[in-house]
Formats: structure tokens, sequence, C-alpha cells
């Protein structure tokens, strides 16, 4: 499973102020303890980023990639900042969220193309969370179909049915395991030449939850959607019982080969 680091967020105090203050010793830190812990990408949200976005974004990119090498998850509203982050990121970066509203596929597909990028393509679109499986299909359908018209590779693309917390939106959740099985389908609904991938942002799960429950939620979750054929996650490497999860699952499933120190770093 491709796991993508979700840690370095402006919503996050410590990140927030180091952005602010372009003090790049956090946010270094928090890039290299989440390669460490087994994060193949490491997601990056600098939010709306409404002012400097550009500088801004360019700015976290050097920073974190002049010492880890990582690929990012570049994650903003602002589509000037990300095409500026794009520029400056060393290998294949990935577009985090590209929606299925035609405003936002007009500008960030030919990003992707462009600057070779993978491409996060989430079941949501201006009106909001789709109430249904059935919405978020056709939502994700819009997606696929905007990848291939740009000739974007379809390996590139990871889709993503939205989880919801369970706590606020019970039902949803199931919703997002039905959609994850639809979007495993959709090689053979569409007729494509190959199978796009799938992702889930998985902490979301545990929103509103109590802390002593949060992990239990998301590896739980985790393990559910797997063995679902989820590919990739954006989470906390930092759990270890989240990743621990994540490898006996990679062993259980013949994945892996198991050893009996198969739980070591």
């Amino acid at each position: 499973m491709l796991i993508i680091g979700e840690n370095i967020s402006v919503t996050s105090k410590i990140v927030g102020d180091s952005i602010r203050n372009r003090d790049a010793g956090p946010i270094i830190k928090m890039a290299k303890v989440q390669k460490e812990a087994g994060a193949h990408y490491i997601d990056v949200n600098i939010g709306p980023a409404t002012k400097n976005g550009e500088e801004l974004m360019q700015w976290v990119v050097k920073t974190i990639q002049g010492e880890v090498e990582t690929p990012l998850a570049l994650d903003t509203k602002n589509t000037s900042a990300m095409e500026a982050g794009l520029e400056v990121h060393k290998g294949a970066a990935m577009i985090n969220s590209v929606t299925g509203d035609q405003d936002k596929l007009d500008i960030l597909m030919p990003m992707a193309k462009k600057y070779g990028a993978k491409i996060v393509g989430i079941a949501l679109s201006e009106k909001g969370v789709p109430p249904d499986v059935d919405s978020r299909i056709e939502i994700i359908m819009n997606i696929v179909n905007s990848a291939m018209e740009q000739g974007l590779p379809l390996s590139d693309l990871y889709l993503d049915p939205i989880v919801l917390p369970v706590a606020v939106l019970q039902p949803q959740v199931l919703n997002c395991i039905e959609g994850l099985k639809a979007f495993k389908q959709l090689k053979e609904l569409m007729g494509l030449p190959e199978e796009p991938k799938t992702i889930v942002g998985l902490s979301n799960v545990s929103q509103s939850s109590p802390a002593e429950l949060k992990s239990l939620l998301n590896r739980t979750y985790l393990l559910i959607l797997l063995s679902h054929g989820l590919d990739s996650a954006i989470l906390d490497p930092l759990d270890s019982d989240l990743m621990h999860a994540v490898k006996t699952f990679d062993i259980l499933t013949n994945r892996i080969l198991y050893a009996h120190s198969y739980l070591d770093k």
C-alpha cells in the first residue's frame, strides 16, 4: 500500500507557526520522522494560501526536499500556488485534491500532464459531499474522463470515495466502503485500458471521536478498506499500531514474506 504521511498541515499550530515564520526546522523534522516511519509520500497542506501562495508553496517544497528525498503530495485550493510547487518539485509530485468541478478539472488536469504529477481525484463537487454511492460514482467518472482527455496514465490517478466521521455521519462510513468497491470495478464498467488506483484520507473516520478511540477506529477501518482493494491512504505513519496493522495485513494476504521479526523496524 502506498502510504502518504498526513502530518504537515497548516491546520497544525506547529506547522502553521513554522510556515508563517519561515522556520524550516519543525517541518524538516516532521518530514524526516514520517519517512523513517514508512511514508512513501509526504502530504503538504498549505490551505487556501490566498496571500503569497506561490512563494509559500515553493518555500515549503524546497525546504523539505532539500533535506528529505521523498516526493510530496501538494494540497492547496490556490491553483497558482499548486503550479508554483510543481515547478520546483523533484520527481513526480501528487496533486491533492482534485474535485469533480469542471472548472478545477480544466486547470489541474493539464497541470498534471505538464509536470508529470499524479492526481488524487475526490468524489466531491461544489454541491458538497455526495449523499449516496451513485452520486460518488458519477463525480468520479467525470474525473476519469477528464484524465483520459488529457492523456494521463490512469495508473497515476488515485480515486477517493470520501471518508467521513463515524461519530457524526455513521451511514456515510459504509457508503465510502461501497464507493470504494464500485471504483474498483470502473475498468470493466467504463471499458478503461487500465485500472485507476484508490485512496482515502483515513483519519477523517475518527474525527470528533474521543482521543483514546482514534487509533482503533483508524486501523480497523483501514483493514476493512484494504480487504476491498484499497491501494493508498493518507494517514499518520507515526501511529505504530496502525503501521503494524498494515504490515500484518500484508503478511496475512501473502503480499510480503513472513518472518518472526516482521514488525521490526
